[in-house]
């Protein structure tokens, strides 16, 4: 009878405190990480092609290091490339006004060390959702497609 008490609260106690939190019970932030072999160069070109392939315009990229070389911080090499489509822009403003302020929307390609390439981008559905307007709801949804077919383009 004994061991069968150890035994039992031996299995208890792994079970409460030997396993971590499942994948599932992490909440979905909505932002897409996704490594590529190619270099930037050459990635940067896929991605900006797919871009306008999905009726989208590419503004002028940013540089994200660019912007913090008199304070003398390392930082990764990252380029902010916004997107955007007028119509696109316009349906976000008569869903939600305030949500025009997330028009563009950006994609962050970052130069690894090793050469290859990193792509990082927030879904627009989650980007867009802090806004708490239904009407949004179809815009970001359709935005969510097109970054979907974009990134599948560049892989």
């Amino acid at each position: 009878m004994t061991c069968f008490r150890l035994f039992t609260t031996l299995v208890l106690v792994i079970g409460l405190f030997g396993c971590g939190p499942d994948a599932d019970d992490t909440p979905d932030t909505g932002v897409r990480v996704i490594d590529s072999s190619l270099p930037p160069d050459i990635f940067r070109a896929r991605l900006v092609a797919a871009v306008t392939d999905n009726g989208l315009q590419v503004l002028d990229g940013a540089c994200g290091k660019c912007s913090i070389t008199t304070i003398d911080v390392a930082a990764d090499d990252t380029e902010i490339i916004t997107v955007y489509a007028p119509d696109l822009t316009l349906r976000m403003m008569q869903a939600g006004a305030a949500a025009g302020s997330d028009a563009p929307l950006r994609f962050y390609l970052t130069r690894q060390p090793d050469g290859t390439s990193r792509l990082t981008y927030h879904l627009p559905s989650q980007a867009l959702a802090v806004f708490n307007a239904p009407d949004l709801k179809p815009v970001a949804e359709d935005l969510d497609r097109t970054f979907a077919r974009i990134v599948e383009a560049v892989k």
